[in-house]
C-alpha cells in the first residue's frame, strides 16, 4: 500500500514539474515574440500605386531589418483620408497619403474640421499622385464638364481621390457630385466596370504608371486621358495652390499615343508623433541605402530619391528619427517642417 502511494506521489511530483517546464517555454515564446515589432503600413487600392509600392517597402525592411525583430506588412485601404485616421487611432504604424490632406488632418481644416491629428508626422516626400481622368471614347467626354450627367467613379469613400477629384469637378468644370451620377469603386472595380459599360469613366489618381490604367488601356475598350490645360491648371491652383503641373508620357499605357498634360499633388509616407524614434530612423535609412535594390520594382519609384525626400511637402513636422538621418545624409531641412 505505502509502495503504491510513493509511486502515486512520484508520479503527481513529475506532473507538476512537467507542467511547470511547458510554462516556462509558453513565456520563453511569449517573450520572443514580445521582442518582435510590428510595423503595418496601410496604403490604398490594390489598383493604385500606394499598395504595390507599400508591398515593395515591407518586403525590404522585412529583408533587411529582420535581425532587430522587425516585421513589416502591407495593408490594403481606401487611401489618403482613411490612412490618416488608422494612423490617429493607432491601428497602423505608417501610412502613404496625399500630402495636402496630410497638412489638413495636422491643422484641421477641411474635411478635418472635427478630426484634428497634430501628431501626424511626415517620414519623406515620395511620387507625385498624378490626376488621371480615364474616360471611353463612347461616352462622348471630352473635357471635365462634359463628365456632368454621366456615371462617373470618383474614388473609393473617403479616399484622397474622392476629395481631388471634388476638387477639380468643381474649379475646372463647374460642377459638383450632385451633377454627376458618382460611384465610389476601387481602381480596379472601377476599370471593369468601365469595360462592362458600366461606367463612362474614373479618376485613377496614383504614380505612373497607375496598374488599373495600365490594364483598361491594354483592353477592347477604347478609352483615352483628359487634358488639363494651362487655363484648367490656373484655376485649380488658384483654389488649391498645392497643385503642380505633370506630364503622363506618350507611351506609357497601350495605345496612349501622345504626351498629356495634367496635374497632381506629391504624396508622402507618414506616421504618429508616438512612433519611436529609433525604429523611423532604421526604416527611412534603410529604405534610402538600398534604393537602388527597389527602384526597378515600380516605376513611381523612380520619383523618389534622397534629394528629394524634404521637397515639395507643406508645413507639416518631419518625425525626429528621419530629421535625424537626413542630417547625417547633409539634407537641408526647411525651418517648417523641424519637428
Amino acid at each position: 500500500m505505502f509502495k503504491k502511494i510513493f509511486v502515486l506521489i512520484i508520479t503527481l511530483i513529475l506532473i507538476v514539474f512537467s507542467f511547470a517546464g511547458c510554462a516556462k517555454e509558453a513565456d520563453n515564446q511569449s517573450g520572443n515574440n514580445s521582442g518582435k515589432k510590428f510595423v503595418t503600413i496601410v496604403t490604398g487600392s490594390t489598383g493604385g500605386t500606394y499598395y504595390p509600392v507599400g508591398t515593395i517597402l515591407a518586403t525590404l525592411w522585412n529583408e533587411k531589418l529582420a535581425d532587430m525583430g522587425i516585421a513589416a506588412s502591407a495593408q490594403s485601404s481606401g487611401g489618403s483620408v482613411e490612412n490618416l485616421n488608422m494612423l490617429k487611432n493607432g491601428e497602423a504604424e505608417l501610412g502613404i497619403a496625399m500630402a495636402n490632406l496630410t497638412l489638413f488632418a495636422y491643422k484641421g481644416e477641411q474635411r478635418f474640421k472635427d478630426n484634428k491629428f497634430e501628431k501626424v508626422r511626415f517620414v519623406t516626400a515620395l511620387w507625385p499622385d498624378v490626376t488621371q481622368f480615364v474616360v471611353t471614347e463612347d461616352s462622348g467626354i471630352n473635357s471635365i464638364k462634359d463628365i456632368k450627367g454621366k456615371r462617373f467613379n470618383v474614388g473609393g469613400a473617403g479616399s484622397g481621390t474622392e476629395y481631388s477629384t471634388k476638387m477639380i469637378l468643381e474649379n475646372v468644370g463647374g460642377i459638383t457630385f450632385n451633377d454627376i451620377k458618382p460611384e465610389h469603386l476601387g481602381y480596379f472595380e472601377a476599370s471593369s466596370a468601365m469595360q462592362n459599360g458600366q461606367l463612362d469613366g474614373m479618376n485613377a489618381e496614383g504614380g505612373l504608371p497607375t496598374s488599373a490604367v495600365s490594364e483598361i488601356f491594354a483592353s477592347k475598350t477604347a478609352v483615352k486621358l483628359l487634358e488639363f490645360s494651362d487655363e484648367d491648371y490656373k484655376k485649380l491652383h488658384e483654389a488649391a495652390p498645392y497643385y503642380g503641373q505633370f506630364k503622363v508620357p506618350a507611351g506609357l499605357y497601350s495605345n496612349q499615343n501622345k504626351e498629356i498634360k495634367t496635374v497632381g499633388v506629391k504624396s508622402a509616407l507618414i506616421c504618429s508623433a508616438d512612433l519611436d524614434e529609433e525604429l523611423v530612423y532604421n526604416l527611412v535609412k534603410t529604405m534610402y541605402e538600398n534604393y537602388e535594390e527597389i527602384v526597378g520594382s515600380h516605376k513611381a519609384l523612380e520619383f523618389v530619391s534622397l534629394d528629394e525626400a524634404v521637397k515639395g511637402l507643406p508645413p507639416v513636422p518631419i518625425h525626429p528619427g528621419a530629421v535625424k538621418f537626413y542630417k547625417e545624409k547633409g539634407i537641408e531641412i526647411p525651418e517648417e517642417l523641424l519637428p
